[in-house]
């Protein structure tokens, strides 16, 4: 992850914890992302793995699978509408889309910050 400019906490990131199934796509992701007009975005990441349920669950969540990624998190909360109050660039959901990655914010409205792998 260096030399893309993901930071956490301002400190950059050296390495990001994912499952083996999604981590060249991540990455070509955020290489993508890294490349265009909102690399800053990457300024803002809020992690990939989370070994915690899922949200009103007792499964793991894709998060604690490895296979889910924040990024935003201050502009783009789960209580957030995408696009009328969260602020996450629509070419950023579409580098994900790309790689198979669903955006919670194009696909339910709300938690921007989430892309989780679907294959």
């Amino acid at each position: 992850m260096q030399g893309l400019g993901v930071r956490y906490d301002g400190k950059p990131v050296r390495t990001i914890r994912c499952h083996e199934r999604v981590a060249d796509s991540l990455r070509r992701v955020l290489e993508d992302i890294a490349a265009g007009p909102h690399a800053a975005i990457l300024a803002t990441y809020a992690g990939v793995y989370n070994n915690r349920p899922m949200r009103g669950g007792s499964l793991p969540s894709l998060h604690a699978r490895g296979a889910a990624i924040d990024l935003a998190p201050d502009t783009n909360r789960m209580s957030q509408s995408w696009p009328v109050s969260a602020d996450m660039p629509l070419e950023v959901m579409e580098a994900f889309a790309r790689e198979g990655f669903v955006g919670l914010g194009w696909l339910i409205g709300r938690d921007a910050m989430h892309f989780q792998a679907t294959q």
